[in-house]
């Protein structure tokens, strides 16, 4: 075969070669799209409703408060969607810790040809050719490599990370800490509205059966013409207005129980039953003063605020450790079976240094660029606590309103149940018509209702305080997971609170306590806010405290 063939025959090869490959290539690439059928979404149906309601504790007897908050922390999406979100940075931060590991690749190969790898040699002087063609490979050979190497500078980069992302954990333990107190205060709000209204519903009943009956015997007496048409109908008309407040407020009891239910993540037609519960006023045990002091202290916003500047610090370093020289080690072990080698197997080490040297004019930015986000992180810091601080004294605010409304509502109650009782012995002695006991009946029902629901909104806010100054309604550590474990844990975590033992503030250094019920001074944030970023807004950090964001609060910032 002379040389012009064997061009033709190489050439011919390789055509087929990435005529295959091109090939292959392109059928894998043609990718048809493809809808969900029907069978497929009932079956993704089927299997979310399992595991949405699967493994859980049946209901056994009344729910009480503390129950209903433990299966709520236990069984509430959103608490084990925060509870997957940190175990997704604990996974991370095991894998961050292989970043500063040295690399070590295993290598292995075979490749062939279908001519042998040849050349010449000619003369730079002369340019004739010097010597005649020869090879030093076999068409055939197979590799095999051990190599380890390690890069300080990217060992240094990986610690700064794994610091990073243990940070991340911290701060996503804060917000699951932020998703528990928030469940806890919703559950706190729906059980005392849904077991008043359980408390309610009989009488409820009762006298909705009175207003029909009374109803039927207006129709009759106006068929009869006991009465005069227009004195029967406005009878009717009354009646109708008084059975039309009833059902409505028939139809808003029984929805408590379903809001109460699925914060509990309870299936929607799950029947229980509520512990039956005393209407009594509630007492705080904590100043003004402590409740900010703690808040300063407790709150997880702010705690998380604070893991974030401290990656804002790390990112830094990080940066300025790249400007560095990188230096690699590195030590391999290799394998080849050519039969040219005169040493088929070898091993070799070293040091390789390198450093781009235009990266030490970034220097100053990079350091500008640190300072700025550490100033943003400081100042996003101290809106929080001052948001924080306002929301402290509101729920303080709102508490105090809403033990007044309930006496209140308390005192038209009692009110109203002595007209009551008045009117119904009137009506013993058909003093007073049925029509007129129906409507006070009535109107002593909605005065319950009135009551119940100031009632709810006092316990709503004696909650809020505990949720605005940071206090967990669970303890740190629990024996297990239980319901009646939880159940228990929040028990005694709630009579701590109720009697002002949790969270003392006495073991604090003196300094420190007087520096935490200082307010920020805003007037001394003005230039940072001007240099730094205009667009900063406090509302961004008041946005993320969780249920209590609906608390209006007026910026004095710019002023």
């Amino acid at each position: 075969m002379n040389k012009r063939q064997a061009v033709v025959k190489t050439k011919r090869f390789q055509r087929s070669l990435f005529g295959g490959l091109l090939a292959v290539s392109l059928s894998a690439c043609s990718v048809t799209p493809t809808a969900i059928t029907l069978d497929q979404k009932m079956a993704l149906v089927a299997a979310d409703r399992e595991a949405m309601f699967s493994n859980q504790e049946p209901i056994s007897k009344a729910i009480g408060l503390e129950e209903a908050m433990a299966r709520a922390v236990k069984y509430n999406l959103q608490e084990r969607l925060a509870l997957m979100e940190k175990l997704a940075e604990e996974n991370v931060l095991d894998l961050q810790h292989f970043d500063m590991l040295p690399k070590v690749a295993a290598n292995a190969g075979w490749t062939t040809r279908d001519s042998e790898s040849a050349s010449s040699s000619k003369s730079v002087s002369t340019g004739a050719q010097s010597l005649e063609s020869s090879t030093s490979q076999d068409k055939s050979v197979s590799t095999a490599d051990l190599s380890v190497s390690w890069n300080i500078l990217d060992f240094g980069i990986g610690y700064f990370g794994s610091k990073a992302q243990a940070n991340n954990i911290l701060a996503a333990e804060e917000r699951r800490r932020s998703v528990v107190a928030d469940i806890i205060q919703k559950v706190r709000s729906a059980y005392w509205d849904a077991v008043t209204a359980q408390q309610l519903q009989p009488v409820v009943k009762a006298t909705l059966q009175e207003a029909y009956d009374a109803l039927e015997k207006a129709k009759q007496t106006e068929k009869e013409r006991l009465i005069a048409p227009l004195d029967a109908l406005k009878y009717q008309k009354s009646l109708l207005e008084m059975i039309s407040r009833l059902e409505t407020l028939e139809g808003d009891l029984s929805a408590s129980k379903a809001r109460l239910a699925a914060l509990m993540n309870l299936p929607p037609a799950t029947r229980y039953q509520l512990v039956e519960e005393k209407v009594l006023p509630t007492s705080l045990h904590y100043s003004l003063e402590d409740l900010e002091a703690m808040a300063m202290v407790n709150r997880p916003e702010i705690n998380e605020e604070a893991y974030r500047a401290r990656n804002v610090a790390l990112d830094t370093r990080s940066a300025l450790m790249r400007l560095l020289p990188g230096a690699s080690l590195f030590v391999g072990s290799h394998y080849s079976s050519n039969s040219y080698l005169a040493n088929n197997d070898w091993a070799d080490a070293g040091v390789q240094v390198s450093w781009n040297l235009l990266n030490v004019f970034s220097y100053s930015d990079i350091k500008r660029l640190g300072e700025t986000k550490q100033s943003v992180a400081d100042l996003r810091r101290q809106a929080l606590r001052m948001a924080v601080l306002t929301q402290v004294n509101i729920a303080w605010q709102q508490y105090s309103q809403a033990n007044n409304q309930f006496e209140r509502t308390s005192e038209l109650l009692r009110v109203q149940n002595a007209i009551l009782k008045q009117t119904s012995g009137a009506y013993q002695n058909n003093a007073q018509s049925l029509v007129e006991r129906v409507r006070m009946t009535t109107e002593s029902v909605l005065a319950t209702r009135s009551r119940d629901r100031s009632f709810a909104q006092m316990q709503n806010a004696y909650g809020a305080i505990f949720q605005a100054a940071g206090l967990d309604p669970l303890p740190e550590q629990v024996a297990d997971h239980s319901v009646e474990t939880l159940t228990q844990a929040i028990s005694a975590q709630s009579r701590l609170l109720d009697e002002g033992q949790v969270a003392d503030l006495s073991s604090l250094p003196a300094s420190q306590l007087a520096s935490l019920n200082v307010p920020v001074d805003t007037n001394l944030l003005r230039p940072v806010v001007n240099q730094v970023n205009k667009n900063i807004n406090a509302q961004d950090a008041w946005q993320s405290l969780g249920s209590l964001q609906e608390v209006q609060m007026k910026d004095y910032t710019y002023q």
